[in-house]
């Protein structure tokens, strides 16, 4: 293949040798499909075809390991092509069956077809060139029966027609031979008849190749819209303003833990807890100041957080140019007001959500002298209680959370809360948000009669299950009409 060079469409070519070209290369990949090495691999088939029709629509660029490991082989967008090796190893079977092929069946084809080492596209490489038939005249002494067993083991489409009389030999391409006797001839016929059998089998193949594009692409049009017409999803992903997801700030949840003092959102903004540090103790002896203050600085976001924005950044909804990802300490008050919002953490790891307090009936709260997290219930309904905590002897196996579906602070926009009175609370608030078989139920029964959602605060309880939460409860569900 070292002497082929790539068949590419010069840019001057007429709009009709355009569509030859192109139409020249989907013909060989359907006769590469229809060889039987590649109708006995179904994986292998899939796979060079979806790398021949991305590269044949000009995104090329999008052919890499990752991709493909999704689109051809199931894989998750996150999955780890260093341990999970189908990829590579598929495209080293690829590579071997498309050289056997055209090694056997494919050895006249004008035009070959390599996936080179190192990449996943497709090059068009021209056929390496045959030795030229030799005929009598170009070796001295040799007559045209000599030269008959060496043109026709080296050229597979040369027709003889032949006499008894040696001499009378005529080589000839493709047309009906004649020799001095008449009733020797191969007519061309039968030539004629297998072409017309093949472009209309050809013919066939593309008409069934484009209907299944279409049907494809149709599907996947299908389930699109499907997806934009989430009841929750479709309200914090907009098309007229950016949504920004707030990550919580695990330093600040580290030195609570340590200083046993809660940050309030104004210390936050003012940087002013820095004060206390020198006078902070832990088990009546000083904290050191170095340790208070290196928490308080680090950039650290939780492992819930982090699972969260990936599920988050795929879905459908979720146009890249209009989402942003934010740290807690990174924001402005000004954010609040103009985006929709999905605030991750509880209010000790975003102390933004002292903002959303007015208009919350569920809200976090420390009590007592060991700061006891809960969540209070600043207007019960029939059978609800006051409070909601992990620390009574009812409750020690329980965790509580609560979504939280608002407006953002001006109205212009919606805010999403997932927050928890801890890691493991937060995390099964999260669960049932991004888990659509137990959310969109519960949602339905909620929305109005013209089928929107109305603003509402979830609380919902789960039992302890090791480090983890085990599948959340819906306790209560409080609507806020007046919000909308």
């Amino acid at each position: 293949m070292a002497d082929g060079a790539s068949v590419d469409i010069p840019s001057n070519a007429s709009a009709g040798e355009t569509e030859r070209n192109k139409d020249s290369r989907v013909e060989l990949v359907q006769r590469i499909l229809a060889s039987p090495d590649f109708v006995r691999s179904p994986q292998l088939s899939k796979f060079l075809l979806y790398i021949c029709t991305v590269s044949l629509q000009g995104s090329g660029q999008n052919l890499n390991e990752q991709h493909i490991g999704v689109e051809v082989f199931g894989r998750e967008p996150d999955f780890d092509s260093a341990a999970d090796t189908i990829v590579r190893s598929h495209a080293l079977r690829l590579r071997k069956r498309l050289e056997q092929y055209f090694q056997r069946a494919g050895r006249d084809e004008p035009v070959h077809l390599i996936v080179p080492r190192g990449s996943y596209m497709p090059v068009f490489m021209s056929a390496p060139e045959r030795l030229a038939p030799v005929l009598p005249g170009d070796v001295p002494g040799a007559s045209l029966a000599d030269a008959v067993p060496a043109i026709a083991g080296r050229t597979p489409n040369l027709s003889f027609g032949l006499t008894s009389d040696p001499a009378h030999v005529v080589p000839v391409i493709g047309a009906e031979v004649r020799t001095e006797e008449p009733f020797m001839t191969v007519p061309a016929k039968r030539h004629r008849s297998v072409l017309w059998r093949y472009r209309v089998s050809s013919g066939f193949l593309a008409m069934l190749f484009i209907g299944l594009a279409a049907a494809f692409g149709l599907h996947l049009r299908t389930h699109f819209r499907a997806e934009r017409r989430h009841l929750l999803w479709g309200r914090l992903f907009t098309g007229d303003q950016p949504t920004r997801i707030v990550l919580g700030d695990s330093g600040l949840v580290l030195f609570h833990a340590v200083a046993r003092t809660h940050v309030s959102l104004h210390d936050y903004l003012n940087n002013d807890y820095t004060q206390q540090v020198p006078y902070l103790e832990w088990d009546h002896q000083p904290v050191d100041p170095k340790l208070a203050d290196f928490l308080l600085h680090r950039r650290y976001t939780s492992m819930a957080d982090a699972m969260t924005l990936a599920h988050l950044l795929r879905l459908p909804e979720a146009v890249p140019e209009r989402t942003l990802v934010n740290y807690s300490r990174d924001m402005h008050a000004e954010d609040f007001y103009s985006s929709n919002l999905i605030i991750i953490g509880a209010q000790e790891a975003v102390p933004w959500l002292d903002l959303f307090e007015n208009h919350m009936d569920f809200v976090f709260s420390l009590e007592g002298a060991e700061k006891h997290s809960a969540f209070l219930n600043r207007h019960p309904h029939m059978g609800e209680r006051m409070d909601y905590n992990s620390y009574t002897p009812e409750t020690k196996a329980k965790v509580y959370g609560v979504i939280a579906f608002l407006p953002n602070l001006r109205g212009t926009g919606n805010a999403l809360i997932l927050e928890g009175l801890s890691m493991v609370g937060t995390e099964a608030a999260i669960d049932l948000a991004i888990d659509d078989t137990k959310l969109l139920p519960i949602l339905k029964t909620i929305r109005r009669p013209d089928g929107s959602l109305p603003h509402f605060e979830m609380l919902i309880e789960s039992d302890v299950l090791g480090e983890g939460s085990g599948p959340a409860r819906v306790v209560a569900i409080h609507l806020h009409e007046g919000l909308s």
